[in-house]
């Protein structure tokens, strides 16, 4: 099975010194599939994992996450979806060998996987919703320049919840790039890294029912 069947790939963003292939799937548009995916690629400690997850819908998304990764690194890689092996860093990043990078993330009913061979990558996606709390959230968690960058969203006209969502979005790819946690954005030096919105790339893609639309962000480390 190719990952067009698992999922597509959205687009792919080129840096000054980098490139990333970008990929999709909806989780609802596989729930059917689960159980076939599982067997035929997720690795044994994945499957081991499964039943900790007492949610249908969360036992769902990481199934098909898992099995975008494992296809699409299978076809980059040469290698069957259940034999790769994949690694953690010290801070707890997904790593396979050395010169692939790749990252994964969901909101609501989407996932993305980024893939790149040149440097170590981020993603981020956060599907559109009210936030609560926001003043609190920027306050706790948004740097000052960030917070500067808030401030001239909402001051052009976007919902305080878009805007947040949209920083908190190019934030979290920045993070994610660095290979730390949120708990380590203190530690962590955002201006190194390259990020890139896919907001365009985003809005290009759809799916049935009421989805809101989503805000992304890519970055390189």
């Amino acid at each position: 099975m190719r990952a067009s069947q698992v999922g597509s790939q959205l687009g792919t963003i080129r840096g000054p010194s980098a490139i990333a292939d970008i990929w999709f799937a909806w989780v609802g548009a596989h729930a059917a599939d689960v159980e076939a995916f599982s067997r035929a690629y997720l690795s044994d400690d994945e499957n081991a994992r499964l039943p900790s997850y007492r949610v249908r819908e969360a036992a769902e998304r990481y199934v098909v996450t898992r099995s975008l990764v494992r296809i699409v690194l299978s076809e980059h890689l040469g290698v069957a979806p259940r034999d790769i092996r994949v690694r953690r860093t010290d801070t707890g990043k997904p790593i396979v060998t050395d010169g692939v990078h790749f990252n994964v993330t969901h909101s609501g009913d989407l996932i993305l996987l980024a893939l790149s061979e040149t440097r170590p990558v981020g993603v981020d996606v956060e599907r559109r919703r009210q936030v609560d709390r926001v003043l609190a959230l920027t306050q706790r968690w948004l740097t000052e320049s960030e917070q500067s960058d808030l401030g001239a969203l909402n001051a052009a006209g976007m919902t305080e919840s878009d805007a947040f969502l949209k920083i908190w979005s190019l934030k979290e790819a920045r993070l994610k790039a660095l290979g730390v946690g949120i708990a380590g954005a203190a530690r962590a030096t955002l201006d190194t890294v390259d990020v890139y919105p896919l907001d365009d790339l985003l809005q290009t893609i759809s799916h049935e029912g009421s989805e809101p639309g989503y805000v992304g962000a890519l970055a390189f480390a």
